[in-house]
Parts: structure tokens; sequence; C-alpha cells
């Protein structure tokens, strides 16, 4: 998902049962420019989808699935707390007074947890790219891919990503090596 669908992405969109989420919106910036073109306020608002193609349902694993749920209960929380205070809109992703984190929110946590676990530092997007890239990796069909990453279509997909499908063993010799453990493993 692009970060924008993350931070978009409400409680009602999930369907525990089927244990899906509904892509249907997205949160952006919303600068509003003075005649000089400096900042004059900033805001985030929500948007329809990237493309139509953004409008997507996707499978979620059951550990997702049930950080929702914690994640629900958290907000609970939160709104008792606050009180009139709670802008409740619903957000999965939302501070303690239930508005929007703002778009470099998830980059700075992620930044955060992999020097804390000694990993190489990625983006949400790099996280996406990593996905599409495994994806393709294991033969999975490139239209299956560009539904997954709501692209505009199939053209889209090939050209992000034609050097990936190219490059393969470079790819994977990459991945073992900035990834591979620091100390061996026990010999046996």
């Amino acid at each position: 998902m692009r970060k924008g669908e993350i931070l978009g992405l409400k409680f009602s969109d999930f369907d525990f049962e089927k244990n899906t989420v509904r892509i249907s919106r997205q949160i952006v910036a919303n600068p509003k420019l003075s005649g000089s073109f400096n900042i004059e306020e900033y805001s985030l608002i929500e948007r329809e989808p990237k493309t139509e193609n953004s409008y997507r349902i996707l499978r979620v694993p059951k550990a997702v699935m049930d950080e929702v749920e914690r994640r629900q209960r958290k907000v609970q929380l939160d709104k008792e707390y606050a009180g009139e205070k709670y802008r409740d809109n619903g957000y999965v992703c939302c501070r303690d007074n239930g508005r929007p984190h703002s778009l470099s929110s998830f980059n700075q946590a992620l930044t955060k947890l992999c020097n804390r676990n000694g990993l190489p530092v990625v983006t949400v997007h790099g996280l996406r790219h990593m996905f599409a890239t495994i994806l393709i990796e294991s033969g999975v069909p490139l239209v299956k891919i560009s539904g997954l990453l709501g692209h505009s279509s199939i053209h889209t997909t090939y050209e992000y990503y034609c050097d990936v499908m190219d490059e393969k063993d470079k790819i994977i010799a990459f991945m073992n090596d900035t990834f591979a453990p620091e100390k061996a493993g026990m010999e046996g």
C-alpha cells in the first residue's frame, strides 16, 4: 500500500470475518501557498485513491488483523480520555486526539525500528518496492502484482519493474548480502 492509503485506513474498511481490507481513500498534503509560493498553511485532507485501480480489496494476514483489533481498543481508550477534544474520523493510524499522523511519521518510525534492530533503513515506499520485487522473483504474474499495487495499468507496473525482471539474479545476491545475519548460525 501507499503511505497515504495506510494513513487513510478506517476501522470500517476491515472485514474481520474475511480478513480483508478495502482501499478507498488516501490522506494527502494540502499546502496553501501565498503569492510567492511560500507555504502559508499546511494541512492533511482525505482524497480518493491515486488511480481508479487503486480502489481494491486486499487479503490481510491474521497477525495484522490482530494488531488492528489491538489498535481499535487503544483508540477507544484515547476517545474516553480525550472526551470532546477527540476528533473521531475512524482512522486506524491516528494520534491520541484522533487526527491523522503526519505524512513523515511512518518513515520516522521505520527509521527508528531499523536502527534499533541493526537493519538497513527502509521507507514505506521502499517496503512497497521490496514487496513487488519479491513477488516478481517468486514468479507472480505481473497483472496480479499490478492489481495488488493499485497501478493504473499493467504497463505502469512493467515500466517500474522491468529492470527488476531483467536483474533478478543481482537482486537475489543483494538481498542475501544485505540482510545476511552478522553471526554465523550454529554449526550442526
